[in-house]
């Protein structure tokens, strides 16, 4: 590192790899200069992609063709080039370590080598994050590379949530990972502290425009999660299939298809995309579809039944239900899917005010829960590039 970069001019660039958008960040001393995001990388839907970036009280958007997230990457570099932003140090999310880090790493040969061998664990992150490491090493060749993995907030499952009924030389090396860690670790914090109270049950929903999960998080830790040994269970997602009969899989192989095959076709042709009849891989293209459109409604139907499902389980996983919070981009700003999840699930103690979920900011904390609920309903902004860029500053230390 140079001697400017260990002095009070240490800029850190931040890029987080979702399933089909790029979020990226610079940050010098906790200060955010540049603050933007890719969407729709990647996606096959009606709407277009496009870059959206705040910087020096600038506002922009660009509609801009983003087939791959390392183009994403390339045009964001680009701009921070052209705009006299230096990078002394870029951070990554890695989706899945396959379990062989306790916690974030600086880049160097060695965990490169183990970063490759992970790479098949989570098609869509993975190698789209390898990529972006290959391309700073090229462009900006003197600063330093740090990753922050994914699954670390999940690392205490419960045992018995996390072992798979295998043989037991197989349940040692197939085990949960669980995922969206560094989502769920920040909007743990800020739900604890707008409750005021950290001891509380609840079931957390990170629904992306990419990857989807859920959470059962007790006095502050993960019980139990949906996605697994990969990012492909739980629950249905842009093109992955979620939760699926192994026998599937099983019968595929006998009717010839292979590993990569099956990686296509799980994570890439599956989920929204697969129920829609290829019509959209975006919740929000089918929400606003659906009317119109039976294969719109059949795949929003299915993934409000989904969640339902996951939030029923865990209810009886936590023996009761006190909060309930819905984050990232298609929890944050998608009302209509709020309501749907919560129709009918009084029983439960939720009761949704839907002119507050109307209403609801995305862009802060906003309580959604009626005068009736006992479960307190929380629409929760979620931050993954700032705990990426907090762990980044440990390890550069």
């Amino acid at each position: 590192m140079s001697r400017r970069a260990r002095g009070t001019d240490l800029r850190i660039l931040v890029f987080n790899v979702g399933s089909s958008s790029l979020g990226f960040k610079l940050y010098r001393h906790s200060d955010l200069l540049v603050a933007g995001k890719c969407h729709r990388v990647g996606v096959k839907g009606a709407a277009p992609s496009f870059i959206e970036c705040l910087y020096d009280g600038h506002r922009v958007r660009q509609e801009i063709e983003l087939h791959e997230h390392v183009v994403a990457a390339r045009h964001v570099m680009q701009f921070l080039d052209s705009n006299g932003y230096h990078c002394d140090a870029v951070g990554h999310r890695f989706a899945d370590g396959g379990g062989a880090f306790e916690g974030g790493v600086v880049l160097d040969e060695e965990t490169k080598a183990v970063l490759l061998r992970c790479a098949p664990l989570a098609p869509l992150h993975n190698g789209a994050a390898l990529q972006i490491m290959d391309l700073v090493a090229g462009w900006w060749s003197e600063a330093m590379q740090f990753v922050v993995f994914d699954s670390t907030f999940h690392s205490d499952l419960p045992e018995v949530a996390r072992t798979y009924a295998l043989p037991q030389s197989l349940a040692a090396t197939y085990r949960k990972h669980g995922f969206h860690g560094l989502s769920y670790a920040d909007v743990l914090e800020k739900s604890s502290w707008y409750l005021g109270e950290s001891g509380f049950k609840a079931v957390m929903l990170h629904l992306g425009t990419g990857g989807s999960s859920a959470c059962a998080v007790r006095d502050g830790r993960s019980v139990a999660t949906s996605m697994g040994y990969s990012p492909l269970q739980g629950l249905i997602m842009n093109t992955r299939c979620g939760d699926l009969d192994p026998g599937i899989v099983v019968d595929l192989v006998r009717r010839g298809y292979l590993a990569d095959e099956l990686t296509r076709v799980l994570h890439c042709e599956s989920g929204l995309l697969g129920l829609s009849g290829g019509a959209s891989s975006d919740l929000r293209d089918l929400s606003e579809s659906m009317a119109d459109n039976v294969r719109a409604r059949l795949a929003f139907d299915a993934y409000v039944y989904r969640i339902r499902f996951y939030i029923g389980a865990y209810a009886a996983v936590l023996n009761g239900l006190d909060v309930l919070v819905f984050t990232d981009d298609v929890g944050l700003r998608v009302p209509a899917l709020r309501s749907a999840v919560c129709q009918d699930l009084e029983f439960l103690g939720i009761h949704l005010d839907e002119e507050l979920n109307r209403n609801a900011d995305p862009d802060r904390i906003e309580p959604l829960h009626g005068a009736g609920s006992t479960v307190r309903i929380l629409s929760v902004p979620n931050d993954e590039e700032r705990a990426i860029y907090a762990e980044g500053l440990k390890l550069l230390a």
